[in-house]
């Protein structure tokens, strides 16, 4: 990809100096200091002028109708590269934006700690407005109570002192059903979900590689606490009749 001069302009005004897929949001805060960058979760970016994008083909999660491209902002890896001129906001994890992207990052390191520690088909696993869960399919009956919440945070734990990164993998349709081919819920979501010749993004975070649209906290050090309250039963997309999960 081209690495050309680009203007990145904050909420204030003013302007920094950057270069296309080069320079990240983390790279900007840095410039204002760096233990402020060290905080910044997640940024929202709204381009003026693109010198090319890796996101050929990707639906905009985030886009709001009648809008056109180039009005529509974009939630943002703060380890992204920036693809041009664009206005810039960052989030902290005091922000709305900063805690749904904390719990979602936090979500994933559940996830892989479900897949890893037990083996389950994972499903479905969201922020919440306080905090996260993650849908599992295990092939048995209430196989979760609370004599396993103390193994799962251990596990948890693990993966936050490891300080894992999460990459974002850009992903054909075919590619998708390939990789998540031994998950029969990530099939069905593919196929049903993402239109033919387009493609979707996945998430690797340690040894998880999970279908999601993002973006993700840095690296796993900055959850600095892990604990499971509760765990209940649900039917996979919410249909009775469907797998328990």
């Amino acid at each position: 990809m081209p690495h050309q001069p680009i203007k990145i302009t904050m909420p204030d005004g003013s302007v920094k100096e950057g270069v296309s897929f080069e320079t990240s949001p983390y790279d900007i805060a840095a410039k204002i200091s760096k233990q402020m960058a060290d905080k910044i979760v997640v940024a929202k970016v709204k381009f003026s002028k693109r010198v090319a994008t890796l996101d050929e083909g990707l639906l905009n999660p985030e886009a709001e109708e009648g809008q056109d491209e180039d009005d529509q902002w974009y939630f943002w890896d703060v380890t992204r590269a920036l693809e041009g001129d664009c206005e810039l906001f960052l989030f902290k994890f005091d922000d709305k934006e900063g805690k749904e992207t904390f719990w979602h990052s936090s979500a994933h390191i559940l996830g892989e700690t479900l897949e890893n520690e037990y083996g389950v088909h994972l499903c479905h696993g969201p922020p919440t407005d306080s905090g996260f869960f993650y849908d599992s399919y295990t092939g048995k009956k209430d196989i979760f109570t609370e004599k396993h919440y103390k193994d799962i945070d251990k596990a948890a734990q693990k993966i936050v002192s490891e300080k894992q990164t999460f990459s974002r993998l850009i992903l054909t349709k075919e590619e998708a059903l390939r990789l998540f081919g031994l998950n029969p819920f990530k099939v069905q979501l593919i196929t049903n979900k993402i239109p033919d010749g387009s493609k979707v993004t996945a998430y690797k975070c340690g040894q998880l590689i999970d279908l999601c649209t993002g973006p993700h906290i840095p690296t796993t050090k900055m959850i600095k606490a892990f604990r499971v309250l509760k765990n209940s039963s649900a039917y996979w997309l919410g249909k009775a009749g469907n797998d328990s999960l």
